[in-house]
């Protein structure tokens, strides 16, 4: 009766665990193995192998060496073939033998359980997990064959050292493809299984000046958080590079404590491991005594590969993995499902990124003297901080991008994709683009001199170090930076040009301002820029000019952006990321086409099925015509206004510089006819800086000079449609588009530039810092307003 009590009991019990496993669909075994996804750049170098908690790559059981097949077989399931999901011949011999041991000296988990065990259980050692495990198997076993089931058990068991699966481990322990492995380290491998961390064929140990680092494997790890690589560790990678052990990147990531060195030494008792099972192999039949010998006395030399073969910081990485994720939710997976697919769905995710431009621009960046009078926070991060993003502006992919310097990626702030103020970096893209989409030219005249206060509440716009130009051209109000210059032109955005040419007015006040800054506002949106803060009843309410700011001094923070002061001089409330700011500046460089910045260029599915290709489509928002132009008019910034430390010879380059109120952040965004690049520095804190914008250009010499050494010099393309001609007056011609005139030359006033003073220092800018002494010759007069006429004259 007790007995029949006792088998009531127990099949109950199992019953009731069968009930509670969750059901699981065996044909689809190949969708619980996770593998690992891994980033190429623009060649298909390798870059990053995205490693949550594992490394794997899934690979097909004919690529897998018989030797290691049968060496498996040898140490974990003899009869494998032969039993169905349960030997229960081997179950009942290994419960004798734990009995007799009075401890668990043998398992009787056959491969199906193992199986079952790494792809739906755990690692709980329970009676209850392990009933599952073979509930499990017999579900398996009941679809799949004895091959499948080899194969998933092979890419699914783990290998120590947070490898998974025999493809990983081969690449990890030798450096070489699972299918090259030889017999000696096909039976390494089939013994770590057993217990990873034991058997795991090398320890790493830290490494000392007194090793032979010559002849070490060694193996670059990071540096715990917090950090900091000791003298000694920085000797030695300096060793390690002179030896060419590692290359002059990972020089710079021991340098700057984001990696360590350790030496990998061999594991002696994974050998012994290794020769029982080729005892065993030697015994079932696998192998014959002279390829048992061999094997035995074989060398096992241990070479450790790369997971992440090109060492670079992984703030550009981790803009791939927010666009994947981004693209995959496009495709119809939820949030969750594509976070999943991103890191264990084997996804072959081929980048824009090349590796040759981001290491250069990196090691650049590590220059301190770059940085003047540098600084270490409370948190150790040094300041001021940067960010540079490098693209192709006819396709938008972006080739190399710093999110900041001395430090690695992950979790850190990315500067990069962080908005910041842009100040006068932000006119080209904002005031004149727009201006020249509704009519403008660049021979348009305008008078540059102080405003008068009787036109404003409050805040007006002025010139740095209260300098003005005069009588000019649009040309020489960017070339030069105007911040009264710039006002005006925003204001008579979507005006009717003739119209205003005939008031009695130097100051065209545009019919309604609203519109002005409506129209910049729609034109910074279709250029990408996104973090614009807009009232929700813009329109109703009449537009004020009382805060704009004097660059020079604090000026209030605006609650939004509906104003000049945030879109005609950079006084923005968040300001624009280098990222959008690149983006922007493409549509100048791409013949008018915005080509938003993007870091993907193709996915592929673990088997090889191409799920997503960037096609890189642009946008036409801006005439061929009017961006030569504009771009022209940057040329002439940097060999002759305000952005001169960026030039370098050999090469056509248009850009821009921008410093905000009290220095706190400077820039330079700038372009050849084969990249572009925008370049941002400023405190953490928005603390000042204490330099001016030609810090930032001459940071962004130093990144492209080298990057464009072996690249032919050659001009930006003029359209067909874009001409030469006479400016009034002005006794020198201008580019325009066909068919368009320029506008005010009726209240010209005329002083010729003295080229020969607009040069290196030249510093009538916004972003210099200090008065221009230049002179002015007299050419013509002709005015429709005395009053300013003798105004100008007294200046």
């Amino acid at each position: 009766m007790a007995l029949v009590t006792a088998a009531t009991f127990t099949g109950s019990y199992v019953l009731s665990v069968i009930k509670r496993a969750p059901k699981i669909d065996p044909e689809n075994y190949r969708t619980v193995i996770n593998e690992t996804s891994r980033v190429y750049d623009d060649k298909e170098q390798l870059i990053q192998t995205l490693v949550l908690n594992e490394f794997s790559e899934y690979v097909n059981i004919d690529k897998i060496p018989i030797n290691l097949q049968k060496a498996v077989l040898a140490i974990e399931d003899e009869r494998f073939y032969s039993h169905g999901a349960v030997d229960f011949k081997r179950v009942i011999g290994a419960t004798v033998a734990n009995l007799k041991a009075h401890k668990i000296v043998q398992g009787g988990s056959t491969i199906t359980m193992q199986l079952a065990k790494n792809l739906y259980t755990d690692y709980q050692k329970s009676f209850e997990r392990k009933l599952t495990d073979i509930f499990y198997a017999y579900e398996l076993e009941s679809v799949l064959t004895k091959d499948q089931i080899l194969e998933a058990y092979l890419n699914s068991a783990g290998f120590s050292k947070g490898t998974v699966g025999v493809q990983a481990a081969a690449k990890t322990f030798f450096n070489k493809d699972v299918s090259e492995l030889n017999l000696a380290e096909c039976a390494l491998v089939a013994g770590i299984t057993n217990r990873p961390e034991k058997y795991s064929p090398y320890n790493r140990i830290d490494v000392t000046l007194e090793d032979d680092l010559e002849n070490l494997e060694i193996v670059l790890i990071p540096t715990p958080k917090d950090t900091i690589n000791s003298e000694e560790t920085i000797q030695i990678g300096k060793r390690l590079a002179e030896l060419g052990k590692i290359d002059s990147f990972d020089l710079n990531q021991i340098e700057r404590s984001i990696m360590r060195p350790m030496k990998a030494i061999f594991n002696p008792v994974s050998k012994e491991r290794q020769e029982l099972i080729l005892k065993l192999m030697l015994k079932q039949g696998y192998i014959d005594q002279a390829q048992h010998d061999e094997a035995i006395n074989a060398p096992i030399n241990i070479d450790i590969g790369n997971r992440e073969e090109k060492g670079v910081s992984s703030f550009y990485v981790d803009e791939v993995k927010k666009e994947t994720v981004s693209i995959l939710k496009s495709l119809g997976y939820s949030e969750e499902d594509a976070n999943k697919k991103l890191y264990a769905g084997g996804l072959k995710i081929y980048s824009s990124m090349n590796l040759d431009l981001q290491k250069s621009m990196e090691e650049t960046v590590s220059n301190n003297s770059y940085f003047p009078n540098a600084w270490i926070d409370d948190n150790g991060i040094p300041q001021p901080q940067v960010a540079a993003v490098l693209t192709d502006p006819h396709t938008g992919q972006v080739k190399a991008l710093i999110g900041g310097r001395n430090i690695s990626g992950g979790s850190n702030l990315n500067r990069a994709t962080t908005p910041r103020s842009p100040g006068s970096s932000i006119k080209p893209i904002s005031v004149y683009m727009t201006a020249f989409k509704y009519g403008a030219t660049a021979g348009d005249v305008y008078l540059d001199e102080t405003l008068p206060s009787s036109q404003f509440k409050g805040w007006r716009p002025r010139n740095n170090g209260n300098s003005y130009i005069g009588w000019t051209t649009i040309r020489t109000l960017l070339k030069r930076s105007s911040n009264v210059g710039a006002y005006l032109v925003a204001r008579d955005i979507g005006c009717d040009y003739e119209s205003n040419a005939n008031k009695n007015s130097v100051y065209s006040k545009a019919v309604n301002e609203p519109k002005a800054v409506e129209l910049i506002k729609e034109n910074l949106e279709s250029i990408g820029v996104t973090s614009l803060v807009w009232p929700k009843n813009f329109g109703n309410t009449k537009t004020t000019d009382e805060n704009l700011p004097d660059e020079n001094k604090d000026a209030p923070v605006m609650p939004d952006d509906a104003n000049f002061s945030a879109l005609a001089l950079g006084g923005m409330t968040h300001g624009i990321s280098p990222l959008e700011m690149a983006g922007a500046y493409s549509t100048l460089a791409n013949e008018g086409v915005y080509q938003k910045p993007t870091f993907v260029d193709k996915i592929l599915s673990t088997n090889g099925e191409i799920i997503y290709e960037n096609k890189h489509e642009g946008e036409q928002v801006l005439s061929e015509g009017n961006a030569f132009i504009i771009t022209n008019i940057l040329e002439d910034v940097v060999k002759s206004g305000t952005g001169t430390s960026a030039n370098f010879s050999r090469m056509h380059i248009a850009g821009k510089t921008g410093t905000t109120n009290q220095q706190k952040e400077v820039w330079f965004v700038g372009y050849t006819p084969y990249y572009l690049c925008s370049v941002f520095i400023g405190n953490d804190r928005h603390e000042s800086l204490h330099f001016s914008s030609n810090v930032a250009a001459a940071l962004w010499r130093g990144i492209m000079k080298p990057i464009h050494a072996d690249l032919e010099n050659k001009e930006f393309v003029q359209p067909d449609n874009v001409i030469r001609k006479y400016v009034p007056g002005a006794d020198r011609s201008e580019y325009f588009v066909e068919n368009t005139k320029p506008h005010y030359t009726n209240k010209l006033f005329w002083y010729e530039e003295d080229e020969d003073e607009d040069n290196d220092n030249n510093t009538n800018s916004d972003d210099n810092g200090k008065k221009s002494k230049s002179t002015k010759k007299k050419k013509s007069s002709k005015s429709t307003n005395s009053n300013y006429r003798t105004e100008n004259l007294k200046n």
